[in-house]
């Protein structure tokens, strides 16, 4: 009887594990209660699979553009400047296809196919975020709107963006017309640059 009854438990076990397997990690032990597995796929295991607690690293972000800045240029009326210039200097032309000329008929001009100037208002603090936000363009702005400290956002056609700062006009007794001013330029941060 002895040997019956080691023979029935030992294959009750053998049973369980067998069922265990088969089940694909879970199985009715005593009782009729359902264990979880351990397996690594599906179902109710505890494995390593990608789920809400892997780190897959997100897209990256760029950088922020670098700003370029260029202090006390002296652009006289009739020349022009190019923002993607490494040295930013006054050149002589005008009408000519140049990212902001000094016109001389008394005006600001943004000539490059798909460049755009904003004037921005008195007090309005400029600076990249708020370039890329302005949509208020214009193609030229007549000097006689500005004033030391007014502002205006540049953006070429190449896709860049320019922040001028008007810091004096040229005395009256002086032999050229020009404008004093400061220029900030961001390269290739001009908002149709981001998706070209």
């Amino acid at each position: 009887m002895a040997a019956v009854l080691a023979f029935a438990v030992a294959g009750g076990a053998t049973a369980y594990v067998v069922l265990k397997d088969k089940d694909g990690g879970t199985a009715s032990g005593p009782g009729g209660t359902s264990s979880p597995g351990t397996r690594g796929s599906g179902g109710t295991g505890t494995g390593t699979g990608a789920g809400k607690g892997s780190s897959t690293p997100g897209p990256s972000r760029a950088p922020a553009p670098q700003a370029a800045t260029y202090q006390d240029i002296n652009l006289t009326a009739g020349y022009h400047l190019t923002l993607g210039d490494d040295t930013i200097r006054p050149q002589d032309g005008e009408d000519n296809n140049y990212d902001l000329s000094y016109d001389t008929g008394g005006y600001l001009d943004a000539e490059s196919s798909g460049g755009n100037l904003v004037l921005l208002d008195p007090g309005q603090k400029g600076g990249l975020e708020a370039c890329r936000a302005e949509t208020r363009f214009a193609t030229n702005i007549y000097v006689n709107k500005l004033s030391p400290g007014r502002q205006v956002c540049v953006t070429t056609g190449t896709g860049h963006l320019g922040l001028v700062t008007v810091k004096a006009f040229s005395p009256e007794d002086s032999p050229s017309t020009y404008l004093t001013l400061d220029l900030t330029v961001w390269r290739n941060a001009a908002p149709t640059a981001a998706t070209n």
